[in-house]
């Protein structure tokens, strides 16, 4: 998420709903959430990676804190979750 929202300029939100990817030491495996273009994984495989696509990785409620705002966004894989702005 901080990827998204640093490197890629997404809004709190945008970054909390994006598609995530997991990779751990052991299993080699790079665990990829559903949404990933058909050419991403294509060119991950093509770099050597073992993608498996599949279920969530967890659940991401966050808040940033930005020019003395702080801002909410409920993570969509987690149902009847809220967040406000103050």
């Amino acid at each position: 998420m901080i990827v998204n929202l640093v490197d890629f300029r997404m809004n709190l939100a945008e970054a909390v709903a994006a598609p995530r990817i997991h990779h751990q030491w052991k299993p080699d495996v790079l665990r990829v959430e559903q949404g990933l273009s058909p050419d991403t994984l294509a060119l991950l495989r093509a770099r050597g990676h073992d993608v498996r696509v599949g279920a969530s990785s967890g659940s991401a409620n966050s808040i940033l804190r930005s020019g003395g705002l702080l801002a909410g966004a409920a993570d969509p894989r987690q149902r009847d979750t809220l967040a406000e702005e103050y």
